[in-house]
């Protein structure tokens, strides 16, 4: 069996817990407006334009975004941070994209890993309905699950339409009894208002298997991708938050229990 992915990062630190590799597969039904991995969206190789530098001259030139790979292959370019793994607790992190859109091919992954005794997390935004998810449960030991919003219709107007389906996987996730990070991107003006939060630690108090939060400022990162991929940044001239912007809000989750992290 093969997937799509775009990139494998190593030695990553913020994907779960010790040293991390993490798998970012290729596709998403998602439209975030502050994407920082717009590469990622669509469901094929594509163009992306990259500059390079030769003494004193700068080229520009377009490099493919995307490529197949086997289970095999991908078990082997996993196997080669073992070590790490095994010193530090890491694992195995499958990003996006959103993975569940390959559910075929995460599942099978997921498997091989658990196999060898890999640590395994999933990071979805819960935006892909799909009945092999209970046994994607099974094999993944954590779950990191982005909580956008509380609120469908601010759903719809900056990121998609899958928000039923979203709250629907969420539940479903946790009766499973899977272990469950909420990630929260924190964008202006879309959900960091004190009313925005108190509607989200009101969704997550309904599910106890989610005890930790992480906190994720925004940052501008996605925008110069979009340029390269000929496509429009639709956050302006939108400013980078700092943990210190968030420090309220990371009281008011801690307030109602939750374990946080920004």
């Amino acid at each position: 069996m093969d997937g799509l992915i775009f990139d494998i990062k190593r030695y990553a630190i913020h994907d779960g817990p010790g040293i991390r590799t993490t798998v970012f597969m290729k596709g998403c039904p998602l439209r975030c407006r502050w994407c920082h991995n717009p590469e990622s969206q669509h469901y094929q190789p594509e163009a992306m334009e990259q500059k390079r530098k030769l003494g004193e001259r700068t080229f520009t030139e377009n490099h493919t975004v995307g490529y197949r790979i086997s289970t095999d292959d991908l078990m082997r370019e996993i196997r080669k941070d073992d070590v790490f793994f095994e010193e530090s607790g890491g694992g195995v992190t499958f990003s996006g994209g959103e993975p569940l859109l390959q559910a075929d091919f995460l599942l099978e992954c997921l498997r091989r890993c658990k196999a060898e005794g890999i640590h395994t997390c999933v990071d979805t935004a819960g935006a892909v309905s799909t009945p092999l998810l209970d046994d994607i449960c099974q094999y993944t030991d954590i779950f990191l699950f982005d909580v956008k919003t509380a609120e469908e219709q601010v759903f719809k107007t900056y990121i998609g339409a899958s928000y039923s389906t979203v709250i629907d996987n969420l539940q479903r996730i946790a009766a499973n009894g899977s272990h469950i990070v909420a990630r929260i991107p924190v964008i202006p003006h879309v959900n960091d208002s004190e009313d925005d939060i108190n509607k989200i630690i009101a969704l997550l108090a309904d599910i106890p298997q989610v005890r930790e939060v992480n906190l994720l400022p925004f940052h501008r990162t996605g925008a110069d991708k979009y340029k390269r991929l000929g496509r429009n940044w639709e956050m302006g001239d939108t400013p980078n938050l700092t943990k210190d912007d968030l420090q309220s809000m990371q009281q008011q989750f801690a307030d109602a229990g939750f374990v946080v992290k920004v």
